[in-house]
C-alpha cells in the first residue's frame, strides 16, 4: 500500500477519532453512537458484549457524565483497505480535569460509504501511570 494512501487514511481516521472525543465531551450519546457502525460491538470487562448502535447509545447515556473528557494516544495504526486497527492508551477526566480512569484500547475502524466508523471497540481500565 502506498504511503500517501496510508497517510491520507490515517488523517481521516484521526479526524473521526477527534469527532468522537468532541461528542463525548458534549455528552451527546446519540451522536457518539452515530460514530459506530450499525452492527458495531463494544467489548469491556464486567459486561456482556454490547451489540448494535442503539445499545451502544444506551451505554453512553448511562456511563458518561457532563464535562467528562477522554484523551486518546494512538500507539499503532494498521490500515488494510477498508479496515483499520488502532491500539493505544486513554485517560478519562471529570469536569474538574481530575483523572477518573486510565486504560488501553483497541478499535477496529471500518470505512462505510467513504466515512470511517468504529466497528469494534474494546478497552480495559486500570493502566498504571
Amino acid at each position: 500500500m502506498p504511503s500517501s494512501y496510508s497517510n491520507e487514511e490515517a488523517t481521516r481516521i484521526a479526524a473521526a477519532g477527534q469527532r468522537f472525543l468532541s461528542l463525548f465531551a458534549l455528552n451527546d450519546a446519540a451522536k457518539i453512537a452515530a460514530c459506530y457502525t450499525e452492527d458495531a460491538q463494544m467489548l469491556t470487562a464486567g459486561i456482556s458484549p454490547v451489540r448494535g448502535r442503539s445499545a451502544i447509545e444506551s451505554v453512553f447515556k448511562f456511563t458518561n457524565g457532563p464535562g467528562h473528557t477522554l484523551e486518546f494516544e494512538t500507539e499503532d495504526l494498521d490500515i488494510q483497505d477498508g479496515t483499520a486497527i488502532e491500539i493505544g492508551a486513554y485517560v478519562r477526566r471529570n469536569k474538574e480535569r481530575s483523572t477518573l480512569d486510565r486504560g488501553r484500547y483497541m478499535v477496529v475502524w471500518k470505512r462505510v460509504g467513504g466515512e470511517w466508523q468504529i466497528h469494534r471497540d474494546m478497552f480495559v481500565t486500570g493502566r498504571k501511570a
